[in-house]
């Protein structure tokens, strides 16, 4: 019988070429930027170290002392900068000048070449957080024709939340997981020139929409590009497939309710706009 291998001996192989370790360590890098989940961006410290012969040979290459190097990467906290700094141009990446692994950087122009290099590398390797949602997503999939829904299919990306399109321009819904947070969410989504003025005239009667909902929603209207509405389930770690059925199944309810809700409202605003 043919043996198909893991997602982990696909991800050795390929950082075992170094070109794919600097693309892997930017995009972990990026990440730990966004989120401040420092266990995932750890993870990918430890994976280049497996990947590269352990730490005797990464700390030989980067001229580290083996046994800090082991220390810092085992004992839960951040890397210093110059280790990080040191690991990665010893695999060929440009210097980190001024751009310590933390939320809060500085540097404006060093960020913004870590985005252009991230964008690059993405297209070679995939960290551990983007293979955990790209396998949850598929969960998700295979949950939906489990079901036979008539929500749209997501595709199996690498980003922590899924828009499925309800065929109403400048509307969607949206099912997200955060890990750190231990949480997942199910959203309608307001996009377009006009989103501001379509959430607000949603929002009019926002006791009669909690009342067909059956439970209070937020109503998220802080960022430019997009509202949202959103139902949040607090108490659901995407990290435990065991439980991945019961968060599928709920979120397949809340997008459904949530459209039953919405769609005559929308179907509403768009004539009267």
């Amino acid at each position: 019988m043919e043996r198909f291998r893991t997602w982990h001996e696909i991800l050795m192989e390929r950082l075992s070429d170094p070109e794919d370790v600097i693309g892997y360590l930017e995009v972990s890098l990026e990440e730990y930027l966004d989120d401040g989940d420092k266990a995932f961006f750890l993870k990918g410290i430890k994976n280049v170290i497996e990947a590269q012969g352990g730490i005797l040979s990464v700390s030989e290459q980067a001229d580290i002392d083996p046994g800090f190097l082991s220390d810092a990467v085992n004992n839960g906290s951040m890397l210093p900068f110059h280790i990080f700094s040191s690991i990665f141009t010893a695999f060929g990446g440009e210097p980190l000048i001024n751009l310590p692994p933390t939320k809060t950087v500085s540097n404006a122009v060093s960020r913004a070449k870590l985005r252009t290099s991230r964008k690059m590398a993405s297209e070679h390797v995939i960290t551990e957080r983007q293979l955990q949602n790209m396998k949850y997503w598929t969960g998700l999939r295979e949950h939906l024709d489990r079901r036979d829904s008539w929500l749209q299919r997501p595709a199996a990306n690498a980003s922590h939340y899924q828009d499925l399109q309800i065929g109403i321009r400048g509307f969607s819904l949206r099912a997200r997981q955060t890990i750190k947070h231990k949480e997942i969410s199910a959203s309608l989504v307001i996009r377009g020139a006009n989103a501001t003025g379509h959430f607000y005239a949603l929002r009019v009667p926002e006791e009669a929409i909690e009342k067909d909902f059956g439970d209070k929603l937020e109503w998220w209207a802080k960022t430019k590009s997009e509202k949202r509405v959103a139902f949040r389930n607090p108490d659901a770690d995407p990290t435990d497939e065991k439980d991945w059925h019961n968060q599928h199944e709920w979120l397949v309810d809340m997008l459904e309710k949530l459209y039953a809700v919405f769609r005559p409202r929308l179907e509403k605003l768009m004539i009267e706009v």
